[in-house]
């Protein structure tokens, strides 16, 4: 039976989630509070030497391996535009660059000795077989400690910790090591190459397209307008908008980050509001630079010293060169806490701080930015802590409700392919349908 389904939140879940109901026959309206949709998949406009291009706001990358968004990528039409190549990566420790390209290359870096190397190899293969839910009872850092020894866990393990995770890496439970090696190892048993696929204009084409297959299908998109809350009447479900208007529906769907989540539904339980903000959320402030010419031809170079820089992402290496006017797009992540005072400094002085740290880590070269800008996000992911209980089911206890978010993320890392995945599950477990 057809039903009205309203989604709130137009990130790549929201996005997805309405154009599947759009094909099952319902009638969707999805609703954003951004000007356009895409949420940390949205794209930014620029224009270097007289050409105007879009980028990603945040850096991301298409895996061989990732099956939902080639999927969907081919429905669009779009799965000829991706540029499939390979980058190299390097590490710099003490102001000394290394080449880091491979888990091989690292384990072997002249930095490390001898025991150390054998003992990172050791720990890569007790991460694998240790049980998830013994993992999930320990942080990675005192895990890794045990395995690999202090000497590599300062050395090696602890540099790319912060490269994902920022401030917060010693938070982290042991599961998102253990998650992390078994994907990487199931890519290699599924065939996946060591190419990164990237879109020439960003994202922006995918949800073009998709909105487009949406309202073709008689769906609505309303964006510029926030959900100020979502409440169960004895017919359906009521989202109230903050320009005064009202969507009723048959079901909700909400995909905004678990804090978000839990002041939009008042008629959860505490148990359920517990599960949406118990585990802190890891966010990031991030620079997107393009320069003169760029610091090095890597993909991901990891910085094993402190430099207010959690890495740097040299997206260039991935693109033609034609894609971004001649200029080297680089992105200078600074992942950090939800609430950490980085949010709170104006973009000059964020501009500036990723610069000087960009500068102390290629001394010597001169780093020219043609544009840039600094975008934030308070909640990309939230951290799976050792202890941490269930997540959120999709359906919640109030009726017509689900929730479908980052909150339900249990891995510690967030990607396309991920947010479909999560996606598709929650409209097999609520409406018993798979695509």
């Amino acid at each position: 039976m057809a039903e009205n389904w309203n989604v709130v939140g137009g990130g790549a879940t929201g996005a997805y989630l309405a154009l599947e109901g759009a094909k099952r026959g319902h009638t969707v309206t999805l609703v954003d509070r951004n000007p356009t949709v895409g949420g940390l998949t949205a794209t930014e406009q620029f224009t270097v030497n007289g050409q105007t291009f879009d980028v990603d706001r945040f850096y991301h990358v298409i895996m061989e391996s990732d099956e939902k968004v080639l999927a969907l990528l081919d429905e669009l039409g779009l799965k000829d535009q991706v540029r499939w190549t390979s980058a190299p990566a390097e590490i710099i420790n003490h102001g000394t660059r290394y080449p880091a390209t491979s888990l091989v290359e690292m384990a072997t870096l002249p930095m490390l000795k001898a025991t150390d190397r054998a003992r990172i190899g050791a720990s890569i293969a007790a991460s694998l077989a240790l049980p998830m839910p013994l993992a999930n009872r320990m942080t990675a850092v005192s895990w890794l400690g045990r395995t690999a020894g202090r000497s590599a866990l300062e050395a090696f393990w602890w540099p790319i910790l912060r490269a994902k995770l920022g401030t917060q890496a010693n938070q982290v439970s042991a599961g998102f090591m253990v998650s992390t090696f078994r994907r990487l190892v199931q890519a290699r048993l599924k065939g996946a190459g060591d190419r990164f696929g990237v879109l020439p204009h960003g994202y922006a084409p995918v949800f073009a397209a998709m909105l487009e297959d949406l309202e073709a299908r008689g769906g609505t998109v309303r964006t510029g307008v926030s959900a100020t809350a979502i409440h169960h009447e004895h017919d359906g479900v009521d989202v109230t908008l903050d320009d005064g208007t009202m969507l009723h529906g048959d079901r909700v769907f909400v995909t905004t980050p678990g804090p978000v989540t839990a002041q939009l539904v008042p008629q959860l339980t505490q148990t359920e509001k517990q599960q949406l903000t118990a585990a802190p959320y890891l966010g990031v402030v991030c620079g997107t630079f393009l320069l003169e010419q760029a610091p090095n031809d890597s993909y991901i170079t990891y910085l094993t010293d402190d430099v207010g820089l959690t890495g740097v992402i040299g997206m260039h290496a991935l693109m033609a060169e034609d894609a971004t006017g001649g200029a080297k797009l680089v992105y200078l992540p600074h992942y950090c806490a939800s609430d950490d005072e980085w949010f709170d400094l104006d973009d000059d002085e964020v501009g500036r701080r990723l610069l000087d740290a960009l500068r102390s880590c290629f001394p010597g070269q001169t780093i020219t930015p043609v544009a840039h800008s600094i975008n934030r996000a308070r909640h990309v992911v939230p951290l799976p802590l050792p202890g941490s209980g269930e997540p959120l089911p999709f359906t919640t206890s109030v009726p017509g409700v689900h929730v479908v978010g980052t909150a339900q993320n249990t891995t510690g890392t967030l990607n396309v392919e991920g947010s479909l995945a999560m996606a598709d599950q929650a409209l097999a477990e609520t409406i018993g349908e798979k695509n």
